[in-house]
């Protein structure tokens, strides 16, 4: 069990086996919501492959997308121990599979947990890490080199193949753009011999050459977490 999330594969192994008849496999169906924007946190998700992406929205409807969870992160963690309701939209971008548990089992776990409390510990610095990052991203580099960053990191996160199950409309909201903007920056790439085009999809056709096309935030964010992670074995207490 939890042989493959990176949070879930840091609990101690005694813990583990306590604890993981109270975990369940859970299917991540395209497009499913996991969780709207206000609800209470009722289930933690720790994706095994597949991609969740989670969305800021405004009061007036509109929202993007902020951030991505694959196999190395979680959904709900920080919540269900601090304010226990949730203040973005959880959607399935890339179908895949999760373990999960009820909020207040994985309280239980937290608490007993030390290699839990540290790795979760490190999570919230990757993310803050992420985001400063892609403020800076979205300032100063080209859609094209953007999306390629994009197509890399879900390829990397959500444990995919070469063949990328995302429209042109979930890259628009994945970058903020519209999705005409996409779809010339998707014209683009496959120029440069490195994405196909299918129906519903995009398939890396030259991987090596996907990551030259990408911006240096991957560069820059692949030193930031490898710095993060291996920087210390325990957390703070407080």
């Amino acid at each position: 069990m939890f042989s493959r999330n990176m949070v879930l594969r840091s609990v101690e192994l005694p813990i583990r086996a306590k604890f993981q008849d109270r975990f369940e496999l859970f299917p991540l169906s395209k497009a499913a919501i996991l969780h709207e924007t206000g609800d209470a946190v009722e289930w933690v998700y720790f994706p095994e492959t597949g991609l969740i992406g989670l969305a800021s929205e405004t009061s007036g409807g509109e929202s993007a997308q902020c951030a991505t969870v694959g196999y190395d992160g979680a959904v709900g963690v920080f919540e269900a121990c601090g304010s226990r309701r949730v203040f973005h939209r959880a959607q399935v971008q890339v179908p895949g599979r999760a373990w999960r548990a009820r909020a207040g089992t994985y309280r239980e776990l937290f608490d007993q947990s030390e290699s839990l409390r540290t790795s979760v510990h490190k999570l919230v610095e990757v993310l803050l890490a992420e985001s400063r990052q892609y403020v800076a991203c979205n300032a100063l580099h080209s859609l094209q080199s953007r999306l390629a960053r994009l197509l890399v990191d879900v390829q990397d996160k959500g444990q995919c193949g070469d063949t990328l199950p995302l429209t042109q409309d979930a890259l628009a909201q994945m970058l903020g753009v519209q999705r005409t903007s996409v779809a010339l920056a998707v014209a683009s790439l496959q120029k440069a011999g490195v994405v196909r085009r299918g129906r519903g999809a995009l398939a890396i056709a030259d991987r090596s050459g996907l990551e030259r096309e990408a911006c240096s935030c991957r560069e820059t964010l692949t030193f930031a977490r490898d710095e993060i992670y291996a920087s210390f074995d325990t957390a703070c207490d407080a």
